[in-house]
């Protein structure tokens, strides 16, 4: 295998799962990993357990990582520009390549209010936001979290366990509207008003408010003060593909890539957070999952294809389990019924909440509150594209488990990993 010149831009779930994946194949071709942020490769998803002190290192790689994988890693370097045959760092460094990796992940969304630039108000995105919020902590009795979206149910146990009072400030009738249907957000949002948490929905910040150089309320659309000595910043992620649209490449909410990630100019790739990808469910859309297992996925799938593995990806896929306040929880795929064909098995007993979402005769969908042990079944079971048809005798209103896959019809199993990207 003739060597090639790689650069990835980028430090985190996609852009590591690219790396090794070539340094499986190619123990030898230059490898450049640039990042913006100073540090290590950490855990984003872990970022409230440092809130909570339970967590003090993040780290997902070993100190000697770069060594291991001998590729040389140019951390608090920012990539600004894309030309013809190199990389353009913020210092003018150029890093000629022959495949580019965008990897550059996702930034978090920040509302247009009045204020929003008050000490105390951050996002959690990274670890200097980390770091920040865990400054405001000691002596805060008062914490707003702007936005329903994931992480502000991850933070919640993080600023319920710093015992501060927590009230929630969401747009949309309940939380988690894009991954939750009403019935699963309906248990979600009983666990945490018992908890004492506050939950405002159909309620929009109007300013922020603060005083001696530090936050103290949040008032709403509505007149009400909410006391506040912290203010998460919650309202969802947006790619980021400054960098893309630098270099040219095409671009909606994402940067567009084909099912081999590949971008629209030829050698520059992109995944995870960043890459809108085809949907493996909805033939002609595309997707931008944002999440820890996708951005994995897409990583191993792009860094075959950088050294003409010809891997083709099944298809971006959601899918989200965690743990809030004790209540397990996971979302897959469609999250209600996509057309006329579609229709849902619904079990809800003992406080646990099971939806399989079915079309044309496939799973395509589920929503799991408290036992989320078929989770990873039923996610194989949409990853393949098996039919019901194919494992019959098959009752969906009854669990589903590993077995009831692997011993009906496994050369079916097989199917998408014999397609070629083209």
């Amino acid at each position: 295998m003739s060597q090639r010149r790689i650069v990835i831009v980028g430090n985190s779930a996609a852009s590591l799962a690219a790396l090794e994946t070539i340094r499986r194949v190619d123990a030898t071709s230059p490898v450049t990993l640039v990042a913006e942020e100073a540090i290590p490769a950490y855990s984003r998803v872990l970022l409230p357990y440092l809130l909570s002190g339970e967590r003090r290192d993040l780290s997902l790689r070993p100190r000697d990582y770069a060594q291991r994988m001998g590729a040389r890693m140019l951390l608090g370097r920012r990539a600004v520009q894309i030309d013809a045959d190199a990389l353009v760092l913020d210092d003018g460094t150029r890093l000629p390549f022959d495949r580019l990796l965008l990897a550059t992940g996702s930034r978090a969304a920040i509302p247009d209010v009045e204020g929003i630039d008050t000490p105390g108000v951050s996002p959690l995105k990274t670890m200097a936001d980390a770091l920040r919020i865990c400054e405001q902590l000691p002596g805060a009795r008062h914490a707003v979290i702007l936005g329903g979206g994931l992480i502000c149910l991850l933070v919640v146990r993080a600023l319920l366990k710093a015992g501060l009072s927590v009230a929630i400030a969401v747009s949309s009738d309940r939380l988690l509207t894009r991954m939750l249907d009403e019935e699963a957000s309906a248990l979600l949002q009983d666990r945490l008003a018992e908890a004492g948490v506050r939950i405002l929905t159909r309620t929009d910040a109007a300013r922020i408010v603060g005083r001696d150089g530090q936050v103290r309320s949040v008032v709403t659309a509505a007149g009400e003060v909410l006391p506040a000595d912290v203010v998460i910043l919650a309202k969802g992620i947006r790619p980021d593909i400054d960098l893309a649209r630098a270099g040219g490449l095409a671009t909606g909410r994402g940067v567009l890539v084909d099912e081999c990630l590949r971008t629209s100019r030829p050698g520059v790739f992109a995944a995870g957070d960043c890459a809108e990808a085809p949907d493996m469910l909805v033939r002609g859309k595309t997707t931008i999952p944002g999440t820890w297992f996708e951005a994995v996925a897409q990583g191993e799938t792009v860094g075959a294809n950088m050294l003409d593995l010809s891997r083709p990806s099944p298809g971006a896929f959601k899918m989200n389990v965690m743990e809030i306040l004790g209540i397990a929880v996971a979302s897959m795929g469609l999250t209600q019924a996509p057309d006329s064909e579609g229709r849902v098995v619904v079990r809800a007993r003992d406080g646990n909440y099971r939806k399989l979402v079915i079309s044309r005769d496939r799973v395509v969908g589920a929503v799991l509150v408290g036992d989320v042990s078929e989770a990873g079944a039923i996610a194989l079971l949409i990853r393949r594209g098996l039919t019901l048809s194919e494992l019959r005798p098959f009752d969906p209103a009854q669990p589903i488990r590993y077995a009831d896959l692997a011993l009906r019809q496994p050369s079916v199993l097989l199917r998408q990993d014999l397609t070629h990207c083209h």
